[in-house]
Formats: structure tokens, sequence, C-alpha cells
């Protein structure tokens, strides 16, 4: 988990960060999708496969390729299916972030309308606004 603080001079400005972020965001979540694609392809083409081997009476492969941590899984020369796993676990994650940044965003459009100059220092966790200070110049 990061922590970061930054400064900002108006809400425009943060808005704009967000908006930033969000796009960011957006784009890499259709990266990964494309990726996806692809080993969906893999994963139905290695089905098509260990079905016909299984009717040659071979037997089915062990996969001994993961070592589970703590916090991690360490994965060595993955299957598709083990890839297509890993990258839907992170598309799922990459889509949350996008709708907590979108809710937030319309939530702070509000403070857009406060005729006073102010500025922001907002507190991020893992990228994710947790705190917005305001002050008064």
């Amino acid at each position: 988990m990061s922590d970061t603080i930054k400064e900002f001079n108006s809400i425009g400005e943060f808005m704009k960060h967000i908006d930033d972020n969000i796009a960011e965001l957006r784009r890499r979540l259709g990266e990964m999708l494309k990726k996806v694609e692809e080993l969906r392809v893999k994963v139905e083409q290695e089905k098509k496969l260990r079905s016909l081997l299984g009717k040659l009476g071979l037997p089915e492969p062990t996969s001994q390729n993961e070592i589970a941590l703590r916090n991690v899984r360490i994965v060595v020369n993955p299957v598709p299916a083990q890839e297509l796993m890993a990258y839907e676990t992170a598309i799922e994650s990459l889509n949350n972030k996008i709708m907590l940044l979108t809710a937030i965003r319309k939530e702070i459009e509000i403070l857009s309308n406060i005729d006073i100059e102010i500025r922001l220092t907002v507190i991020y966790s893992d990228d994710i606004p947790k705190a917005v200070l305001l002050r008064f110049i």
C-alpha cells in the first residue's frame, strides 16, 4: 500500500488530475482486455489439446509450476489458464479503481461551485484520494 500527498491550487486542477488518472487507467484497462482476449483463445486451444490427449488415454499433466507465498503467487512458465486468471484479477481491480475515482470526481465536482480561493492537500492511498484538506488562501 503506497501513500502519497499531493498539493493542488484549485478544485479544477484536482478534478483534471482525477480525469487524467481515469483516462490512464482506462487506457491500461483496454490494453489488458486485448491481452485477455488473446489468452482466452489460447485457453480454448489448450482445452481442445487436453481433450484430444485425454481421448488417447494420456494422463492429465499436473501443475507444479506455482509457488504460493503470503501475499503473492509466483508462477513459472504459466499455462494460458493461469495467465488468464492473473489478468482477470488485475482487470477487476483496475475496473474497481476506475469506478471509485469516477464516484469521487462526481462528489468533488460539487465543490467546484465555491467562489472562495482555496488550496487542496490530497492524501492518497494506492492512488485513490482518502482525504482532501481544503485551505483558504
